[in-house]
This record gives C-alpha cells, sequence and structure tokens, in this order.
C-alpha cells in the first residue's frame, strides 16, 4: 500500500498527540475526576485538589482552569498533589457546589473550599497553607484542657461548631475558614453525639451550633448564613452585636453525683409511688424532729440533776 504524504501527516500526528498526552500524565498534567475517582481518593486518604467547571459559557471557569494549568510543576506544589478538574453532575451534588468555578482540596479525609482569586500567586499561597487540616476535634474530656474557655484563655480564641451526622455540612466550612485565619483564631469542631457533656454544658439546641469564644465569654453565632465570609466577618468583629454570654464552669465529679441523686429522687417522687414516698419521708422528719426534741429534754433533765447534787 502506497503511503500518501496526507496519510503520513495524518499518522504524525495521532502519534504525536498520544505521546504527548502520555507524557502530559506521567508528569502530573491536570486529570479528569469523577464520583468514583473522588471516592477512591478518598478511600486512599490522596491529596488532590479538583476544579468544578461549566464547559460552556463560563469565561471565568476558563480562566480558573487556565491558572490552574500554570500551577502545575511549581515547587511550591506538595510532590503527592494530584490536580485534576470535573463538571461531573453528581459529584457536585454531593459536595453541595451552587457555583463555578469551584476549587475543592481534599487532604486527611476532609476538604477545604478555595474563596479567593484565581491568579496563580494566590492559588499556590492557598495551596501551601491549606495543605494540612485546620479543624481541631475536641470532645467532653479535652474541651476545657485545649481551650481553657472558662479558666484563663491563655490558649487563644475559638471558633467551635457542634454537629452530628445530619448538619456535617458545616465542617468543610469551618476548614475553609481556618485557612483564612491561621495562626489568629483556633478552630475546632464537637460531635455532639459523643460529647454529651459540652451539650448540657453550653445548652446544645441547634445543628450545627457555633460558638465564638474570647476571652472568658461566648457569643452564638445565630443566622442563617453559614459561609466563610459571614462567618469571618462574625469573628473579626461582628460578635459585638450580639449577647456576651459568661462560659459556664466545668462540672466536678461531685457535682454530677448531687444531680443524679436528686434526678433519681425527682423521678421516684413523679412516680407511681410518689405519695408513698412523700409521706414516708414526712414521717422520718417527723420521727427526727421528736428524737431530737426527746434528746435535748433528757439531757437539760440530767444537767439539773447534777446541779441539785452540787448545791
Amino acid at each position: 500500500m502506497k503511503l500518501t504524504t496526507t496519510s503520513v501527516t495524518i499518522w504524525l500526528v495521532l502519534n504525536l498527540s498520544f505521546v504527548l498526552s502520555v507524557f502530559s500524565n506521567e508528569m502530573g498534567g491536570i486529570n479528569e475526576i469523577d464520583s468514583k475517582s473522588w471516592q477512591q481518593a478518598l478511600d486512599d486518604d490522596k491529596k488532590l485538589i479538583v476544579l468544578f467547571y461549566q464547559a460552556e459559557n463560563c469565561e471565568a471557569c476558563a480562566a480558573a482552569l487556565q491558572s490552574l494549568g500554570q500551577v502545575l510543576g511549581q515547587p511550591e506544589i506538595p510532590t503527592d498533589l494530584v490536580i485534576g478538574k470535573s463538571f461531573d453532575l453528581t459529584l457536585v451534588q454531593n459536595l453541595k457546589i451552587a457555583s463555578f468555578p469551584s476549587l475543592i482540596f481534599l487532604r486527611e479525609n476532609s476538604y477545604v473550599i478555595y474563596d479567593g482569586a484565581y491568579d496563580v500567586e494566590s492559588l499556590l499561597e492557598w495551596i501551601q497553607i491549606a495543605n494540612q487540616k485546620i479543624t481541631k476535634t475536641l470532645d467532653d474530656s479535652s474541651f476545657e484542657h485545649l481551650t481553657q474557655a472558662a479558666t484563663g484563655a491563655t490558649t487563644g480564641d475559638w471558633l467551635v461548631a457542634f454537629y452530628k451526622d445530619s448538619c456535617d455540612a458545616i465542617l468543610p466550612v469551618m476548614e475553609s475558614l481556618g485557612v483564612r485565619v491561621r495562626n489568629k483564631i483556633n478552630v475546632a469542631k464537637v460531635d455532639v453525639t459523643v460529647s454529651p457533656l459540652l451539650v448540657e454544658r453550653f445548652q446544645i439546641t441547634n445543628c450545627p451550633e457555633v460558638i465564638f469564644f474570647k476571652q472568658g465569654r461566648m457569643y452564638r453565632y445565630d443566622f442563617p448564613t453559614l459561609e466563610v465570609p459571614s462567618l469571618k466577618s462574625f469573628v473579626d468583629g461582628f460578635y459585638k452585636n450580639v449577647k456576651a454570654e459568661g462560659v459556664p464552669i466545668p462540672k466536678s465529679k461531685f457535682d454530677y453525683l448531687t444531680e443524679h441523686i436528686a434526678d433519681q429522687i425527682k423521678q421516684q417522687l413523679e412516680g407511681e409511688n410518689g405519695t408513698i414516698i412523700l409521706a414516708g419521708a414526712a414521717g422520718a422528719g417527723v420521727f427526727f424532729l421528736l428524737f431530737t426534741f426527746l434528746c435535748c429534754c433528757r439531757s437539760s433533765g440530767g444537767d439539773n440533776r447534777r446541779k441539785q447534787k452540787k448545791d
């Protein structure tokens, strides 16, 4: 078969494209990410940055994708970081992405959302800060020790999200805020299902509930918008517009013991045998008073007899 100049050219172009594609992948090019590959990275505890974009009619998406391409190969980028792009609608819905472009950094089984400008310098700076998990985990045993919220506040200010599985969408927001306020404010989370003492101590009724602890006072974030800009505005000074509360002192074991006894007595009194128990307690009280009175009379009579003998 005789090859024409045109067929040779097409063959060279196709093979060159294949070689460039392989070379790009080996050098860490921008990968296509879908729900399956995201879950795989999550299961394997991989570091993954994904730009979620619209393929059409989105100039900002195209500009962000171009900037992300320029980030590739920069020395500031962690060597174990995979960079990808996605317009997988299922993944978009699962991550509750509301606008495009959106950049998400998955690491240490949690992810942080980018909230800056899509220029190379800003992206590089953010990636370096966001490379490690920011949000601290607190519970009944560690809260006061780490925060010292009621005993001096020497560890600084703390913004704490109280949550459970049904309202854990607050966690990536807290992570994202943590990147922006790093070295200024501590950001933490408390799983209310395993921290009943903290739930009681701070009277947690909402899910999630966010509280700002500052210099021995606490300020509840009671606003419908749970986003990075609004939370940052709150800790930057808007907290002064809400009611300040004193931080409750942790209860001792003796406090919990006496409360438990009181609760048991209350339950007994409110039960079917409450009237009988109350009557018995009243009778015991009367018997105690009578016994005390007789003892006093006997003691007084003995003193009088001793006095008469002396006379």
